[in-house]
């Protein structure tokens, strides 16, 4: 069947059911396809976001919870590492000293400096200095000696049984005859930390 366009423009949409097939039926899929849109942007377009939220709500939980999962499972690994690093923070703290200390490690330090052969000029406290998880206690030395002694001097500090460490320094020699002289700061620590309990 063949329609020319003045037959279409002659249709009217009282007479729809008289229509010929073709249109008809194009009318009820234009009729039907407006019906789903309008339904779809209505009805279920807010519960389609909504959902693809959740869904990306539950990847993130799922992540949570396999890091909560290894957390758990591991547990007791990780209570005897926090075990471990209490011990061993109590081992480093008993290297720090307390204000009783202070004056022996003080003695400590010429003791070290007069066996090495040096001749100290100058050994004071400095103010304490408050961090957040201690207190530095600051030294400045100031001795005579040659290079070895002065090295020598360096070793045993650092081998003593508190944790001293060396700041600033420098090395000048006064005379030809006698060495070199040492400048030196350095700190020692008191600690103001509380224990992890486990």
């Amino acid at each position: 069947m063949k329609i020319d366009m003045d037959s279409l423009r002659e249709l009217d949409i009282n007479e729809l059911p008289w229509w010929p097939r073709p249109f008809r039926i194009g009318v009820l899929v234009i009729l039907a396809l407006i019906a789903l849109g309008l339904g779809y942007h209505f009805l279920l377009a807010d519960e389609w976001a909504s959902y693809k939220r959740e869904q990306s709500k539950e990847a993130q939980l799922k992540i949570d919870y396999r890091s909560k999962y290894q957390t758990a499972v591991n547990l007791p690994a990780y209570r005897e590492q926090l075990k471990q690093l209490n011990a061993d923070l109590e081992v480093l703290l008993a290297m720090l000293p307390n204000d009783d200390e202070t004056p022996k490690l003080l003695d400590d330090i010429t003791l070290v400096g007069t066996r090495s052969g040096l001749k100290f000029d100058r050994i004071e406290w400095l103010a304490p200095a408050s961090r957040e998880f201690y207190t530095a206690l600051p030294m400045r030395m100031e001795l005579v000696g040659s290079y070895h002694q002065i090295g020598d001097f360096v070793g045993q500090l650092a081998g003593l049984h508190r944790i001293i460490s060396v700041k600033d320094f420098t090395l000048q020699r006064r005379d030809m005859d006698e060495g070199l002289r040492l400048s030196v700061q350095a700190e020692t620590y008191r600690q103001q930390t509380l224990r992890t309990q486990p």
